[in-house]
């Protein structure tokens, strides 16, 4: 059974989503878009696809236990083969791009984001969804990285303020940030109802504390990617050396 079956990532899913929906409902509908996201995330490629005339969607594996399971997920529409970091489109193509738990799980994160900048037109919008570290999840995530090789464990969390200065980093502009989950990492159906609550809170989304980060930015102007000092230590080879890759077996 995957993470995302199993009562906990069922309802992150979920609430991951309505945070989508909600963000994406306060523009008109766009020309084209691109959904970036493990194949499970199905759900959420199809809410991105419908809110744009042409919507494309990419699953790569990102990460142990988030691609779902072989032959069991069933392939988004308008589906695109490639990786995150060599986008399959031309420049100034999209108006709309969606990463969703992509930079946690690649060794060039700061290579997405210059892909994801150069194939937006002037004006387009991306959306970046990652792992809380300032979270209950990732209170506990230094703990259970090494223990499971399902969820979100073995990634490297990112706060919104380091997803932001990436952001800056490659020529986009952070326009804001939400949260999504409050609830602990809890496995139990019945734990996980007890503290439904959370999710009612007044003003949930602007609390950094979610399990789930999104940072909103835009495309100003076309013309070249600026590469931060973090960036072109990228380029150059300095990168983390303890980031996980894109693993042959990640759907197994």
């Amino acid at each position: 059974m995957g993470w995302l079956e199993e009562p906990l990532g069922r309802a992150l899913l979920a609430d991951e989503l309505a945070l989508v929906e909600g963000l994406l409902s306060e523009f008109p509908p766009f020309r084209t878009s691109l959904g970036v996201a493990p194949q499970s995330y199905g759900p959420l490629l199809s809410v991105v696809a419908e809110r744009s005339r042409v919507g494309f969607a990419m699953a790569p594996a990102a990460g142990h236990g988030l691609g779902g399971e072989p032959g069991m997920t069933p392939r988004p529409r308008r589906l695109v083969w490639g990786l995150p970091e060599a986008l399959p489109f031309a420049s100034g193509e999209l108006d709309l791009v969606v990463l969703a738990h992509s930079l946690e799980f690649s060794r060039s994160p700061y290579r997405i984001l210059a892909e994801a900048e150069r194939v937006l037109a002037p004006g387009g919008r991306l959306l970046v969804l990652t792992f809380n570290p300032l979270s209950a999840f990732g209170l506990v995530h230094p703990l259970l990285r090494r223990r499971y090789r399902q969820g979100p464990w073995p990634g490297r969390f990112l706060s919104s303020l380091h997803v932001r200065r990436m952001l800056e980093s490659t020529g986009l502009v952070p326009e804001g940030s939400r949260y999504a989950f409050l609830r602990p990492p809890l496995r139990a159906e019945r734990a996980l109802r007890a503290v439904r609550f959370l999710d009612r809170l007044p003003g949930r989304r602007r609390l950094p504390l979610g399990a789930v980060g999104c940072v909103q930015a835009r495309k100003d102007q076309p013309g070249v990617t600026l590469l931060g000092p973090a960036f072109r230590a990228e380029l150059s080879g300095g990168r983390h050396p303890g980031m996980p890759a894109y693993p042959c077996d990640s759907l197994q």
